[in-house]
C-alpha cells in the first residue's frame, strides 16, 4: 500500500507539471466561451486540473450470508475502510463552442478487519489489506449549439479489480461508462438539462436516467444536482471560501479472484456495491491555484454484493453493512486568478 501511494503521488506530481503547461493553452477564447451555453452558473467552484483525495470510514459491522453451503455465513467487524485516488485533467480543445477534455483516474479501495483468524471468513481473509484498484481513462465532449442549448458525452473506461502489474488482463478488468446530456442556459444564473448515465451507480451496469438542475439564487446560495444522483445545496461565504449539504449516490464493480480461500473454486467473481452517503463540505483557496476540502458524513451501503460470475445475476455472497460516519480530506488545483484576470483584460 505504501509503495503504491509513493508511485501515485509522483503521477500526481508528473500531472501537476502537465496541467500547469495545459491551462496557459486554456487561456485562449475565454471570455468568448461565456457567450456560449454551457452547465456551468455563477457562483459554482472554479474548474479543476488535478485533484488528490483520501476518504476513511472508522469501525462497522458486516454480516454476510449465502445459500450456497460451501461458502456458509460469517459475521465480522471493519476496523477501517480507506479510499485513496488521484484525477487529472486536461484540455485537449478549448474553442469557444466545443471543449474536449481527457482525464486519468487512478483509485485504491481496502478493508481492514479486526481480530482475522485461518478460520475467519473466506471473503473477509481474502479483502484483508487488498487493494481493490480502478485505473481509468475518459473523455468529455462539450458542445454549445447556441448560446441556450448544449450538449455533453463523456465516455470512461476502467480496469476495476484486485490486478497487480504481474498480472493484469485488460478482458478481465475493463469496465465502460457512457453519459449523455443535452441542457438548456436559461441564464448566467440557471442552467437545466436532461440526460442519462450507463455505468456502475448501482453496481451492475445498468441505464440511470439523470435531471441536471444547476442554480444560483444570490451571491450566497445556490443548487447544484444532477438528480438523483446528487444533490448539494451551495452557500458562497465568500470568493475563497465554499461551503455544501446534500447528498451522493456512489457505486463500484470490481472483478477479482479470490485465490486461497473457499472463493477459489469459482475462480472469477464480482463484488458490487452501491451506497448513499449523507454530506457536509467545505472548500476552501490556500493559495491563488492551490485548493482543498473537508467533507464529512453518513453513509449507508444501499446493496453489497458478491455474483458467481462477472455479469452474473446469481448472488454467491449478500453483505449486510452498517452504516457509519466517514471523513475525506481533498487538495486540487485551479486556474491561477491571474490567468483569468489577463484573459478578461485582453
Amino acid at each position: 500500500m505504501k509503495k503504491t501511494k509513493l508511485l501515485v503521488a509522483a503521477f500526481a506530481l508528473l500531472c501537476l507539471w502537465q496541467q500547469a503547461q495545459a491551462q496557459e493553452i486554456e487561456q485562449e477564447g475565454l471570455e468568448a466561451v461565456v457567450d456560449f451555453a454551457s452547465p456551468g452558473v455563477r457562483g459554482m467552484g472554479k474548474p479543476r486540473g488535478v485533484v488528490i483525495s483520501y476518504e476513511r470510514l472508522p469501525q462497522f459491522d458486516i454480516e454476510s450470508e449465502s445459500d450456497d453451503p460451501r461458502v456458509g455465513n460469517g459475521q465480522g467487524r471493519v476496523r477501517r475502510h480507506n479510499k485513496f485516488s488521484v484525477l487529472a485533467l486536461a484540455p485537449l480543445m478549448n474553442k469557444p463552442q466545443t471543449k474536449l477534455v481527457m482525464g486519468v483516474n487512478y483509485e485504491i479501495e481496502e478493508f481492514n478487519f479486526e481480530d482475522l483468524t485461518e478460520s475467519s471468513y473466506g471473503l473477509y481473509r481474502y479483502l484483508e489489506d487488498k487493494n481493490l484498484k480502478s485505473l481509468g481513462l475518459q473523455f468529455a465532449f462539450l458542445h454549445s449549439l447556441n448560446e441556450r442549448n448544449f450538449y455533453l458525452i463523456r465516455v470512461k473506461g476502467e480496469l476495476n479489480g484486485d490486478y497487480t502489474r504481474d498480472n493484469i488482463n485488460i478482458t478481465d478488468y475493463l469496465k465502460a461508462t457512457v453519459d449523455v446530456a443535452y441542457g438548456w442556459k436559461k441564464s448566467p444564473d440557471f442552467s437545466i438539462g436532461i440526460g442519462a448515465q450507463w455505468g456502475y451507480t448501482f453496481g451492475r451496469q445498468r441505464v440511470l436516467p439523470g435531471v441536471l438542475y444547476n442554480r444560483t439564487f444570490n451571491q450566497n446560495w445556490g443548487v447544484e444536482s444532477i438528480f438523483p444522483a446528487n444533490v448539494r445545496f451551495r452557500h458562497n461565504a465568500n470568493e475563497k471560501t465554499l461551503f455544501y449539504v446534500g447528498y451522493r449516490l456512489e457505486g463500484a464493480s470490481y472483478d477479482i479472484f479470490a485465490d486461497r480461500t473457499v472463493l477459489a473454486q469459482f475462480d472469477e467473481v464480482e463484488l458490487r456495491r452501491t451506497d448513499i452517503k449523507g454530506l457536509l463540505r467545505m472548500e476552501r483557496e490556500i493559495y491563488d491555484f492551490l485548493w482543498f476540502a473537508v467533507e464529512g458524513g453518513y453513509r449507508r451501503y444501499y446493496r453489497h454484493r458478491l455474483f458467481d460470475d462477472v455479469g452474473s445475476t446469481d448472488e454467491l455472497i449478500t453483505n449486510d453493512l452498517s452504516g457509519a460516519g466517514y471523513v475525506a480530506v481533498e487538495l486540487f488545483l485551479v486556474p491561477p486568478r491571474k490567468w483569468v484576470e489577463k484573459s478578461r483584460n485582453n
